[in-house]
Formats: C-alpha cells, structure tokens, sequence
C-alpha cells in the first residue's frame, strides 16, 4: 500500500467515524430536547392539577366544619347563612373549570353534590332548613369526595397515566332539584 492510499485510507475512515459520531450525536440531542418538551408539559399538567385540587380541598374544609342550631339539629358552616348555596356554588363552579384536572370519578362527585345543592336556593324555609334536612347527604358527599381527593394525592405525580385514563364524554345531563 503506497503513501497515497494510506493517507486516502486514514482520511476516509476519519470522515466516515466523524459522520457516524455526528449522527449518533444529533440524535442523541434531540431525544433529550424531546425529553425536556416531555417535562415541561408534565410539569404544567401537574401545576394545573395542584391548583384543581387546592379548590377540592378547599370546598372539603368547607363542608367538614358542622354547626349545631338552635333546635340541636347540625348543619355544615357552609352553608350556614342565606348567601351559604352562592359560597358553595363559587367554589364549585372553581372545581367545574378545572374539570380536565381532576379524576373523572372526583369531578363526578363534585357535581353531583353540585345538583343537590341546586335545592338550596330554592328551599322553602331557606339555606339553612335545607342545610339541616340533608346534613347526612351532605356529610357522605364530603366523605366520598374527600376520600377521593386523598386517593388521587398518591398519584397526582403519575402525570402520563392519568392523562390515559381521561374519559371524554358530554357530562350533560337534566338537573333534578331536590327540596
């Protein structure tokens, strides 16, 4: 083998192991670029989950706190004055517009307890008689949902999951007042 071929020899290898470094290289970067996107994203899933369940946690410290009237029957604090139904309807109307948020499960019990309060405003002896009459319904709705809320704290971390497991579904339904 002459000089010249060793040299042509030499150099082409050369090229040939800098393209192939390069290549592997540039993937490399992009699958880290794409890992970082990934990340990125999680953690703004997760920072909007936080704050949706910030507002469970809220309207559940709300219902847990029970007030004893006059006639000894308890009632939640919530809904422990006239305005109590538009309180609770503020913070579930925050619940309802993080919606995508929270589990399908969780924002199924919210608006359910939503539907009932509906019967609040319109009670014939007013918020606090029907705060009275559906103290257990109430009570169970706080349970179930605080239950819920705790469950999903394990895996609010586990963003790719639970990004799997939302439903889409239309969610509407006719509201039936409860008196």
């Amino acid at each position: 083998m002459n000089t010249e071929q060793l040299v042509l020899a030499f150099l082409s290898s050369s090229v040939l192991g800098g393209l192939i470094g390069a290549f592997i290289t540039g993937r490399f970067n992009l699958r880290v670029k794409d890992r970082e996107y990934e990340n990125e994203y999680y953690k703004l899933v997760l920072a909007k989950r936080i704050a949706a369940y910030e507002s469970v946690q809220t309207l559940v410290t709300g219902m847990k706190t029970a007030v004893v009237g006059d006639d000894r029957q308890p009632y939640h604090l919530l809904l422990s004055h006239e305005d109590g139904p538009l309180d609770a309807y503020k913070l579930l109307h925050e619940i309802s517009s993080h919606a995508l948020w929270l589990s399908d499960d969780l924002f199924l019990q919210t608006r359910d307890l939503c539907r009932l309060l509906y019967g609040a405003t319109g009670h014939e002896n007013g918020a606090v008689a029907f705060a009275k009459k559906h103290y257990e319904k109430l009570a169970n709705f706080r349970e179930e949902i605080e239950r819920l809320h705790i469950r999903d704290m394990h895996s609010l971390h586990e963003v790719r999951k639970f990004l799997k497991t939302k439903k889409v579904t239309s969610g509407f339904s006719n509201v039936q007042l409860v008196g």
